[in-house]
């Protein structure tokens, strides 16, 4: 009883938050948030009182369903809550390494959306592909899951399988995945010679905790070889950190630029990145992208695009422009809630739209991904010049002069 009393009080201090809450908001009154409450109130009422199996409810559980099915309810993938018993989980991929299957994700109603999978790892060898939804795991449907109770049933021990049940499209596939320690090397680069010319290649695979030093590094070696242009390569990166992408973008642009605003719901900019500087030479750049460029790498195309650094090259990202921000439950849970919008330079909401490049050219299936796999944990790799998009993109450098 001691447990339903407390899952009780917890709701009802919930109820009472929103309802303080609509007095500052414009979009209920407190009488209309009552109003919808009512219903949950209700429910835990009946539940208590007329249950027949009562000794076997777990209000907690009961609670966290209710939580978790409004935020579904607002139908917006990017928003979700999380349970207390699964709060460090959501920092393991920022640290570098975990095991699982290295993809990214979201929710959505339907299922689980594949942003991107990460290069080298075990959904990329499969050839899980962006926006692809998983709407199974192991047999079990994901509608029937929270959100982070799916995202745990994809980890797990290394060598083990995981059955993926994947809609494509029209098309249902059936995926077995054998799980690995997913280490993310998150910088990759190289040098190409190229018509007798030397360009500079830096792959960045995800925007965490390690990419400034990393990238600073190749970069170095790199700008110390002189180079006639550099391609940043951002295709298949679902995003990562926003501070990780504002010091990205602060490496190729002139002080005073601005790099990205945020928005809230009423338009208002409540927030503006600007640009410090850079001591790197200046050289043509090309910034590769796909619909698998997502977030953070959204933010550094743009700022890159916007202020004349770069030209993007590839096909439209995938459109993810919006800012959670994480509010705290009396639970101990955590509800993750869309509350503004990115900006680009030029005054871009990409969200749901995403960047269209300047120059298009269309990815091919490309039967490497199996060889290439096997040395995803190098920092200096060797470059497919046969690839269409960075084929494309070194014909544009070649084509381009220094603007120094």
């Amino acid at each position: 009883m001691k447990n339903i009393f407390k899952s009780v009080f917890s709701f009802a201090f919930i109820v009472a938050i929103v309802i303080g809450s609509s007095f500052i908001l414009t979009s209920a009154t407190d009488k209309e948030l009552l109003n919808y409450i009512s219903p949950l109130y209700e429910t835990l009422y009946y539940i208590n009182n007329y249950f027949y199996e009562i000794n076997k409810v777990d209000f907690n559980n009961v609670i966290e369903s209710a939580v978790d099915g409004m935020v579904k309810g607002l139908g917006d993938e990017f928003s979700y809550y999380i349970p207390v018993e699964n709060q460090t989980q959501q920092r393991i991929e920022m640290e570098g390494q975990y095991g699982g299957l290295g993809i990214e994700v979201t929710n959505d109603p339907n299922g689980i959306k594949i942003i991107s999978p990460f290069y080298g790892t075990p959904a990329w060898k499969v050839g899980l592909q962006p926006n692809d939804l998983i709407i199974a795991i192991d047999d079990k449907p994901v509608s029937e899951m929270q959100y982070m109770e799916a995202i745990n049933m994809m980890r797990g021990t290394p060598g083990t399988e995981v059955k993926l049940k994947i809609k494509r499209g029209d098309e249902i596939l059936d995926v077995v995945i054998v799980r690995e320690v997913i280490r993310i090397v998150p910088v990759k680069s190289s040098l190409i010679n190229y018509n007798d010319k030397q360009y500079g290649y830096v792959l960045i695979t995800k925007f965490n905790e390690p990419v400034p030093d990393e990238l600073q590094k190749a970069l170095k070696k790199i700008y110390n070889s002189d180079i006639q242009g550099l391609i940043i390569d951002l295709r298949n990166n679902p995003g990562g950190l926003l501070d990780v992408a504002i010091q990205v973008s602060n490496m190729f642009l002139d002080s005073g630029r601005i790099i990205v605003y945020v928005k809230d719901r009423k338009g208002t900019i409540v927030e503006k990145y600007v640009s410090k500087g850079t001591n790197l030479p200046s050289v043509p750049i090309t910034v590769l992208v796909n619909n698998g460029s997502a977030s953070a790498s959204e933010i550094v195309a743009a700022a890159l695009r916007d202020n004349g650094k770069a030209v993007l090259i590839g096909q439209n990202t995938f459109g993810k422009g919006s800012v959670q921000r994480g509010f705290p439950l009396s639970n101990g849970g955590t509800v993750y809630l869309t509350i503004a919008h990115y900006n680009t330079p030029n005054g871009q909401d990409i969200h749901k739209v995403g960047l269209k490049p300047d120059i298009e050219v269309v990815e091919t299936t490309d039967t490497k991904t199996k060889v290439d796999a096997k040395v995803y944990t190098l920092t200096d790799i060797d470059v497919n010049i046969n690839d269409p998009v960075i084929s494309k993109a070194l014909e544009y450098l070649s084509k381009s002069k220094n603007e120094d």
